[in-house]
């Protein structure tokens, strides 16, 4: 289990115990209908499988999300959804392992599921992204969801943005965390995924200028980004730092999901 209910009291303390996340694919469908009798939230995490870097692990994007909604659906009891792992993430293709949809796919996809869950009486989606590449695809996918489902609420929630997260990572990385691979997501997954980073090197990794316009192609991107982080020094990442940010995170999003 990743998540502890007896740190120090501060201002990011979760505000209730930790239970089983309530997985909608672990549910039959009598017990979905009973639980939309009393409720109609529900968290839906959604990330990439790409690169990030040598140090980084492909799935650190959405294992994260899963993870940060696991313990908010432990510590709420708001039904979670099951995890989307795959992304817009084509800028990443040059790089071995990622795997991606193109935007008009993910687009699609995520306005068929998100309308599947107004059919079923879900009125109120919280969605839980880890890649940066998926803002303007379920953003989009929300706005056209509005066009004909206006009194649904439909909050993106992009944890690794949030102002509780910027403030810690900016006191413990300063300018290294960077803006892909970045010390605060890998040290996430280092805390919740410690075996994947068993036989992963850590060390400083040459830094290039910002990116000269976006977004890139595959070869742009890889050209520009050799190694594949853009502006991060992962060396600095730590399962210690994942465990406190994985905290703020968790506690910040149980306050937007359960105000």
């Amino acid at each position: 289990m990743v998540h502890s209910t007896n740190r120090d009291t501060d201002a990011h303390q979760p505000l209730t115990s930790y239970q089983k996340p309530l997985k909608l694919e672990e549910l039959t469908w009598p017990k979905v209908e009973q639980y939309l009798q009393k409720s109609r939230k529900i968290v839906w995490p959604m990330g990439s499988t790409e690169q990030h870097g040598p140090s980084g692990i492909l799935g650190i994007d959405f294992l994260s999300s899963l993870k940060i909604a696991e313990a908010v659906s432990g510590l709420t009891q708001v039904m979670m959804a099951p995890v989307l792992p795959f992304g817009m993430a084509v800028h990443h293709m040059d790089f071995a392992g990622t795997m991606t949809l193109t935007p008009a796919t993910y687009l699609q996809v995520l306005t068929e599921l998100f309308q599947s869950l107004f059919k079923h009486g879900f009125t109120e989606i919280f969605v839980i992204n880890g890649h940066g590449g998926n803002i303007a695809p379920i953003t989009s996918a929300l706005s056209q969801c509005k066009q004909k489902e206006e009194t649904q609420v439909l909050k993106l929630i992009n944890w690794w943005i949030l102002p509780e997260v910027i403030a810690y990572e900016k006191q413990v990385f300063g300018n290294e965390n960077g803006f892909h691979a970045t010390c605060g997501e890998i040290s996430v997954t280092r805390y919740t995924h410690p075996e994947a980073y068993q036989d992963v090197l850590f060390e400083r990794l040459p830094l290039t200028a910002n990116a000269p316009h976006w977004p890139m192609s595959p070869r742009e991107f890889r050209a520009h980004y050799p190694a594949g982080n853009m502006g991060s020094q992962p060396i600095l990442s730590s399962a210690e730092h994942g465990e406190k940010i994985f905290s703020i995170a968790t506690a910040a999003i149980q306050k937007i999901v359960l105000p």
